[in-house]
């Protein structure tokens, strides 16, 4: 069983960082994530689990339109509702 209060060395290690941006003249969203750990599909499937995180995702989702093909929420996970795109530049 896993314990938010007391989480296992792993669990330690693991950072996710989530920004959302938006730009007012597109009405369009940016999201940066940096994740930072060992197991990330682990990690992604245990998010995917989390009650909360899934309330979020049926709130949002109608409020957003994915720029990938054939995506048809966040929940459905293939293809993914977040387009990646690679980062060209970073300023710690």
């Amino acid at each position: 069983m896993r314990s938010l209060t007391n989480p296992s060395p792993r669990e330690k290690l693991t950072t996710i960082t989530d920004s959302i941006f938006h730009d007012p003249e597109t009405g369009i969203l940016f999201a940066s994530f940096k994740y930072v750990g060992y197991d990330y599909a682990g990690d992604m499937e245990r998010m995917r689990e989390n009650p909360k995180v899934r309330e979020w995702w049926k709130m949002t989702d109608s409020m957003q339109e994915s720029l990938v093909p054939g995506a048809k929420d966040s929940e459905s996970g293939e293809p993914s509702w977040w387009k990646p795109v690679e980062e060209v530049f970073y300023t710690p």
